[in-house]
């Protein structure tokens, strides 16, 4: 989950998930899903590990969707839904986001209670504490249907399992297919 430097997300009691109950209705006859582009992956692997960490989460959302009856579009223009994350780190004072948005909006009842840098978590001491925000979007409309998000303590170790578990709970509310 922690796309800064090496970290990720330890086998934690400190687990925090967020999954809204969505209508089948607000997802319709949509069947096919693809990520937003990620417009920085080239720079961001010049300066971490942010292109390793961008593959764990897609695979763990992809196999999440899948598990759910969607189907993963290799082109994003012909998806009925867009997928788009965000990892908020937070280091004892120091914050990092990093997100592949571009431009997409929240209904307004949502907006409240959606800023990105609010979902980090206060500061506990030295531990680092990371957040993964999922947002699928209508691509008609370019605003979020669905928002969840989990929070752990993160290490230097990578736990891909601890990816796709906290990943299958943030989307458990999802509705099938």
């Amino acid at each position: 989950m922690a796309v800064a430097g090496c970290s990720s997300i330890q086998e934690a009691t400190t687990v925090q998930v967020q999954s809204p109950q969505l209508n089948a209705s607000a997802v319709g006859q949509r069947a096919s899903f693809a990520f937003v582009p990620h417009l920085n992956r080239e720079a961001a692997a010049a300066v971490s590990n942010a292109a390793f960490w961008q593959s764990q989460i897609e695979t763990a959302i992809a196999s999440t969707l899948q598990q759910k009856g969607y189907q993963q579009s290799a082109q994003v223009r012909k998806a009925d839904l867009l997928v788009a994350f965000h990892v908020v780190l937070r280091q004892g004072e120091y914050v990092t986001v990093f997100d592949n948005y571009s431009g997409y909006t929240l209904p307004a009842a949502r907006e409240a209670s959606a800023g990105i840098a609010r979902l980090a978590a206060a500061p506990n001491g030295q531990a680092e504490i990371g957040t993964l925000v999922v947002d699928v979007i209508d691509p008609g409309t370019k605003k979020i249907i669905w928002r969840g998000w989990g929070r752990a303590d993160v290490k230097k170790t990578p736990e891909q399992k601890e990816i796709r578990r906290i990943t299958a709970e943030i989307l458990r509310n999802f509705p099938n297919r």
